[in-house]
C-alpha cells in the first residue's frame, strides 16, 4: 500500500521520540484494514501531530505519545470524522469502534474521562439528530398553507428539545466539574449558532467550572484560557443591567474629587463623552433641552470626559452652558474609568436608579426622554 506523505512524516516523528512515551492506546476498527489512522492533541492554536499507525488485517491499531498534564486529543481516519480523547500521563486505553460509523458507534475501556467525553457527544449527537428532524420538516413545509401554525409547533419542539440538552449539560457539569471534560460540556455548540451556554445568562457554570479546574489543573492552557474569559465575564456583568454601579471617583473642572456615589437617591445618567467626538457634541445639545425640564423632579448627570487636554474640555463644557456634574483625569482612552465601564465607543452612558443600580445602557436621544418621561413624570 502506498502511504500518504503526511503518514510517513508521523511515522518518522513517532519513532523518534517512542522512548519518551508514557501513554499507549490499543484499538480495533472493525470492518476496515491497512488504512492509517492519526492521533493528535488539541490546543489553542490548533492541532499537533503526535502519533500513527496503519491498522492491520485483523483491524488493529497501537497509537503511543507522551504529556506531561491531561491533554485533549483527537482520533480520525478522515478528519471530519473524529473521536475526542482525554488522556493523562500514565494512560493505557483502548477504543472499539467501526469503520462505517467511526465516531459514532465506539467504545472506551479504562480511561473515565474518555468515557465521559463519549457520553456527552452521544447525546449531543442524538440532540442534533433530532434537530435535524424538524429542520426537515420546516423545509418539506414552506410552501403549505398551514406554514405558520407548523411553524410555531417546531419552534416550541425545538425549545424543548433545547433546553432539554441543557439541563443534561447543566446536571454533566455539575457531577463532573472537577473533570476537564466539563469544559467541552461548557462549549457545546448545536449547530454554527447555537451555543448551550451563554457566557453571561449562564455565568455561574463557567465559575463553577473555572473555580474547581483551576485549584486541580492550574497548568492546563484550557483551564488558563477559561480562567480567562471567566475573568473578562464578570468584569463584563458589573456594568450589566440589574448590576450595582462600580464606585468612580474623578476630579471636576475645579481639581476637586467627586464620586458617583454621592448623587445616590437620584436617577443619574453615568455619560462618557469627548469634545472631539461630534456624536457626542450632538448628544450633549440634546441633553442640555432635556436636563433643565427633569433635574428639579431628581435628575442628575455625571459626565466622563475621555480629553487630553483641559482647554479643549473646559472649552467644550463652557459652550455648552450645561450646569450639571463634568469630571475628568483627562487621560483619553487610558482612564481607568473606561477600563471599568468597559467603554468601547462614544457617545455611552448609563442610566443609575435611586439605589445605584444599572436600569439601562447606551439609551439615547428620544429614547432617553421616553424613559425619564416613565420613572420621572
Amino acid at each position: 500500500m502506498r502511504l500518504h506523505p503526511i503518514l510517513i512524516f508521523l511515522l518518522i516523528f513517532s519513532s523518534c521520540t517512542r522512548n519518551d512515551n508514557n501513554f499507549k492506546i490499543e484499538g480495533i476498527v472493525n470492518g476496515i484494514k491497512n488504512t492509517p489512522i492519526f492521533l493528535f492533541q488539541r490546543s489553542l492554536s490548533g492541532t499537533l501531530p503526535v502519533d500513527s499507525a496503519v491498522i492491520s488485517e485483523k483491524g488493529t491499531f497501537v497509537l503511543r505519545g507522551y504529556t506531561e498534564r491531561p491533554n485533549f486529543y483527537i482520533l480520525f481516519m478522515h478528519k471530519d470524522q473524529y473521536i475526542n480523547l482525554l488522556i493523562h500521563p500514565g494512560d493505557k486505553f483502548r477504543i472499539l469502534t467501526t469503520a462505517e460509523k467511526f465516531n459514532r458507534d465506539y467504545f472506551v475501556e479504562g480511561s473515565k474521562d474518555s468515557r465521559q467525553i463519549l457520553n456527552l457527544v452521544t447525546k449531543q449527537a442524538q440532540t442534533l439528530d433530532r434537530i435535524t428532524e424538524l429542520s426537515i420538516e420546516y423545509e418539506n413545509s414552506l410552501d403549505r398553507p398551514d406554514f405558520l401554525e407548523i411553524k410555531t409547533r417546531l419552534d416550541s419542539l425545538y425549545d424543548v428539545i433545547f433546553l432539554e440538552h441543557k439541563q443534561y449539560s447543566i446536571n454533566f457539569i455539575q457531577e463532573n466539574n472537577e473533570s476537564l471534560v466539563s469544559l467541552m460540556a461548557l462549549y457545546q455548540q448545536l449547530g454554527r449558532q447555537s451555543s448551550v451556554f451563554d457566557y453571561k445568562k449562564d455565568y455561574k457554570y463557567f465559575a463553577q467550572v473555572d473555580s474547581a479546574l483551576c485549584i486541580k489543573y492550574p497548568g492546563s492552557e484550557a483551564v488558563k484560557d477559561l480562567n480567562k474569559k471567566v475573568t473578562q465575564i464578570r468584569d463584563m456583568l458589573k456594568v450589566e443591567i440589574g448590576a450595582p454601579a462600580p464606585p468612580l471617583v474623578l476630579p471636576d473642572t475645579m481639581g476637586k474629587p467627586v464620586a458617583l456615589g454621592d448623587l445616590k437617591g437620584k436617577l443619574v445618567l453615568l455619560a462618557f463623552w469627548a469634545s472631539w467626538s461630534d456624536a457626542s457634541l450632538a448628544e450633549n445639545t440634546f441633553l442640555s433641552n432635556l436636563y433643565p425640564k427633569y433635574h428639579s423632579k431628581g435628575f442628575e448627570v455625571y459626565q466622563v470626559s475621555l480629553d487630553r487636554r483641559r482647554e479643549s474640555w473646559i472649552k467644550a463644557v463652557q459652550h455648552e452652558k450645561s450646569s450639571w456634574v463634568h469630571v475628568s483625569d483627562l487621560t483619553y482612552w487610558d482612564s481607568p474609568a473606561v477600563k471599568l465601564y468597559r467603554v468601547e465607543s462614544l457617545p455611552a452612558n448609563f442610566l443609575i436608579d435611586s439605589n445605584g443600580i444599572i436600569i439601562a445602557k447606551n439609551i439615547m436621544g428620544r429614547d432617553l426622554e421616553q424613559k425619564l418621561t416613565e420613572i420621572l413624570p
